[in-house]
């Protein structure tokens, strides 16, 4: 479970950003301390009410942006199988937004431990299962690291003819951001 006074914390001021493509980020906090162990709870344990809450803290701050579809980054391979779901597909749903997994990615494995340049590898494409052409859409993630995942996620569906509005992560790892946090 998580208590109110942890939400509260996590989402009394979302921290916004932009992403090295200019598109507004909004993150409930910095990926360390509490809001870390939350996130890590949501991938390996699959804290169901942790996600739930983050959800509705997500939700909370897409409002500004409207009617909006959600386009989660696919997970990884290994991640996807190792927790039976898609961890931004699952964060998108708890926030109450229009979801369209539409996103294919080349998978190269995990992440983690990985530099930009190699995260850049990772080709990230618009399936057949696509919301219109002009649609305005967020991309919905659980961590920024270096952005990679998300230029590449923003980019495919720039391609086909989707508006992206804006970018919503649960958290962001401060120390590799491309854009500062706007207090």
């Amino acid at each position: 479970m998580v208590c109110d006074t942890c939400i509260v914390r996590f989402t009394a001021r979302p921290q916004l950003a932009t992403t090295s493509r200019g598109i507004p980020l909004v993150a409930l906090g910095a990926y360390r301390g509490g809001l870390r162990a939350l996130i890590l709870a949501a991938k390996h344990r699959s804290a169901h009410a942790v996600i739930r809450r983050l959800g509705g803290a997500l939700r909370d701050a897409a409002l500004p942006w409207g009617d909006v579809i959600a386009i989660p980054v696919p997970s990884s391979r290994p991640g996807f199988l190792a927790r039976g779901y898609g961890l931004g597909s699952t964060i998108a749903r708890a926030a109450e937004l229009t979801v369209a997994n539409c996103l294919l990615m080349d998978d190269l494995g995990t992440q983690r431990g990985r530099h930009r340049t190699e995260r850049r590898r990772r080709t990230i494409h618009v399936g057949s299962r696509r919301p219109p052409i002009g649609s305005r859409v967020v991309i919905v993630d659980d961590v920024m690291t270096t952005g990679a995942s998300i230029d590449a996620a923003t980019d495919a569906c720039v391609r086909v003819g989707l508006r992206v509005v804006g970018v919503l992560v649960v958290a962001i790892a401060e120390q590799r951001t491309t854009a500062p946090f706007i207090a």
